[in-house]
C-alpha cells in the first residue's frame, strides 16, 4: 500500500514551503499538506490566540491523520517537528514513520527572553525575517529567500509572538523517552546556525535508534533549499518501513 506523507511546516511558514520536496517526490508516495492557523491561506483564521498550543495544532493534525486510509509518515520541520511528534505519539496505531526536519526539541529551546525577544518581534518586519533567515540558512538562493520572506510576511505580529512563545517553552514536562517508539529520521541542515549539534542533542536521545542525516551545506530551511536530497531521504526512510519500493 503507497504510503501517505503528512507535511507540517514550522514558524513564519506556510504549506507551499513544502512545494519543492513534493515536486521532487514525484506522485511516489501520497502526500498532505496545510496551513497552520494564521499562516498561508489561514491567516487570518485566529480568533483566539489564547486556545492555540502544540497540542492544539497535534490534534488539528491528528485529525488529519486519523482519516487517512494508509500508513502514514509524519514529517515536521522546526515548530512543526514538535507538533509532529505529539501526532506521532498519538496514533501510534496509523502512524508508521517520524521524519523531524531541523527539529526544535519538544521541551523547547527555552530562550531567556532577551534572546527570545527578535524572535517574538518578526511578525510584520520582512526585513529582520530576511536577515534572520539568510543568518540561519546562510546557503539560500536569492530567489529562495524572497520567497521564504514573502511567506512569513502574512504573519501578523500577535501570531508571530504567540508562535515563538510556543516552540520556544515547549511541551511542559517533556518526557525523557518519546512516547513514539516507531521508525524516526532526523534530519539536520550542517549549516543551521539554530539547530546547531547542541540543540539536536536536545532530540536524538530521545527516541529509539534514530536515523540521523545530515545535508553539509543546508541550513535551518533545508528543504527549500535541498528540495531533491530532503525527498531522496524521505523516500528512502518510506521504503524501508513499508517494504514497498517507492
Amino acid at each position: 500500500m503507497t504510503a501517505t506523507v503528512l507535511f507540517i511546516h514550522g514558524f513564519l511558514d506556510d504549506a507551499t514551503v513544502w512545494d519543492g520536496v513534493i515536486e521532487a517526490l514525484a506522485g511516489k508516495v501520497d502526500v498532505i499538506q496545510y496551513d497552520l492557523p494564521g499562516s498561508g491561506t489561514r491567516s487570518q483564521a485566529v480568533a483566539d490566540l489564547g486556545t492555540v498550543t502544540l497540542e492544539s495544532l497535534a490534534a488539528e493534525a491528528g485529525d488529519i491523520a486519523a482519516g487517512i486510509d494508509a500508513p502514514v509518515i509524519v514529517v515536521g520541520h522546526s515548530m512543526g517537528s514538535q507538533v509532529a511528534e505529539l501526532v506521532a505519539a498519538s496514533h501510534a496505531d496509523r502512524v508508521q514513520g517520524l521524519v523531524l526536519v531541523t527539529p526544535v526539541p519538544l521541551g523547547g529551546t527555552q530562550l531567556p527572553a532577551e534572546e527570545l525577544a527578535p524572535f517574538r518581534a518578526l511578525g510584520g518586519d520582512t526585513d529582520a525575517q530576511r536577515t534572520l533567515r539568510s543568518q540561519v540558512s546562510p546557503n539560500l538562493a536569492a530567489d529562495q529567500l524572497d520567497r521564504l520572506v514573502h511567506i512569513g510576511g502574512a504573519v501578523r505580529p500577535e501570531v508571530a509572538a504567540r508562535y515563538a512563545d510556543m516552540w520556544n517553552e515547549g511541551v511542559r514536562n517533556a518526557p525523557a523517552t518519546s512516547a513514539f517508539t516507531g521508525p524516526v529520521l532526523i534530519i539536520r541542515g550542517g549549516a543551521d546556525a539554530f539547530v546547531t549539534e547542541q540543540l539536536l542533542a536536545a532530540t536524538t536521545p530521545r527516541f529509539v535508534q534514530p536515523n540521523v542525516k545530515v545535508i553539509d551545506k543546508g541550513g535551518h530551511w533545508l528543504h527549500v533549499e535541498y528540495p531533491e536530497a530532503l525527498a531522496t531521504t524521505i523516500l528512502g526512510f518510506t521504503e524501508t518501513i513499508t517494504g514497498v519500493a517507492a
